[in-house]
């Protein structure tokens, strides 16, 4: 039996295909995170809720960075780090997702209450 070329496009179709729908069925899926936690040097800083819309200035022993939470997603709007790269960065609300300001070694993460019970609306610590 010989292939012909018709043949062999529609088997690469169908396996591309199936490999894609494999992907798509087991790809973790990401969920809308219920908080953000912030670090410093490595240190758990301060974590707040994204239900309620506030803006925060973070001190560092590097600088300063404002991050700001509205409709339920954080950005970083402000910062006195020379590059400002994390101030360009989107805005973020899905569980696992980060901003980073390498300078002043801080980390926004968003993160996914399982429990369902209420977080409170912040836990600070002296910042290094």
């Amino acid at each position: 039996m010989k292939f012909l070329k018709a043949d062999i496009i529609f088997l690469s179709i169908l396996v591309c295909a199936g490999i894609l729908l494999t992907i798509l069925i087991y790809s973790p899926r990401s969920s809308t995170g219920t908080y953000v936690e912030i670090r410093i040097n490595g240190e758990q800083a301060a974590v707040y809720s994204l239900s309620a819309d506030r803006r925060e200035i973070l001190h560092t022993a590097s600088g300063e960075n404002t991050i700001t939470i509205r409709d339920g997603a954080v950005s970083m709007t402000a910062a006195d780090c020379p590059d400002k790269v994390c101030v360009s960065m989107r805005r973020i609300s899905r569980s696992g997702e980060t901003i980073v300001c390498l300078p002043h070694k801080l980390v926004l993460e968003i993160k996914n209450s399982e429990s369902g019970t209420s977080l409170p609306d912040a836990i600070t610590g002296g910042a290094p």
